[in-house]
């Protein structure tokens, strides 16, 4: 009796099974210097993660439908914000400022950029990623609350008393697939501008 031979996985399903699994990879890089998070199982990692991404796939859903773009510049103009280019020292690469309603750019960083990359619309892009990330910011502050505050781990306890903290990264993490699933981005080996973006040195 010849056995049926199993169905292979689409290529489409190949590719999404990549791009998830490359988004995990990169959640776990984010938060990779966190002791608090280092010492939990890995199941319970990767059910932190995954949860927090989808608040980050979701927040960008309702954002591209509220304000009908998907340019991350765009949306904080009709959220009110102001995005400029700032000369100072301390500024390594952006910035998101609550109290005046402001994302801030190092020129520095954006001429660094341009040398770097010698491609106008790539550069661009990576300004899309950079204000995207502060944009998520913005957000969290105003509407959705930091997500990093919806998760506290308990680290000690003596008795009645009982020690817990956050894990600030996840804030990073939902940032992360905000980012993503705003801009498009299809996480692969290959390319991945966003870590090409956090490797080029403030300097």
């Amino acid at each position: 009796m010849n056995k049926a031979k199993p169905k292979k996985a689409s290529k489409a399903i190949i590719e999404r099974k990549i791009i998830e699994r490359n988004r995990m990879a990169l959640a776990h890089l984010e938060l990779a210097g966190d002791k608090v998070f280092k010492s939990l199982p890995e199941d319970e990692k990767n059910r932190l993660i995954k949860e927090v991404m989808a608040v980050g796939d979701e927040t960008a859903k309702w954002v591209e439908n509220e304000y009908k773009s998907d340019d991350p510049r765009k949306i904080a103009v009709k959220m009110g914000l102001r995005i400029y280019g700032e000369e100072s020292q301390a500024l390594k690469k952006s910035e998101y400022r609550h109290e005046k309603k402001e994302i801030a750019i190092s020129r520095r960083f954006h001429e660094k950029l341009l040398r770097e990359v010698k491609s106008k619309d790539i550069s661009d892009r990576l300004l899309k990623l950079v204000v995207a990330q502060e944009l998520f910011r913005h957000i969290e502050l105003d509407r959705i609350g930091e997500v990093y505050k919806r998760y506290k781990f308990k680290v000690w306890q003596i008795g009645p008393f009982v020690r817990e903290k956050f894990v600030k990264g996840l804030s990073g993490v939902a940032a992360q697939a905000f980012t993503q699933r705003l801009l498009g981005i299809e996480v692969t080996p290959q390319v991945f501008d966003y870590l090409v973006l956090a490797s080029f040195p403030a300097s």
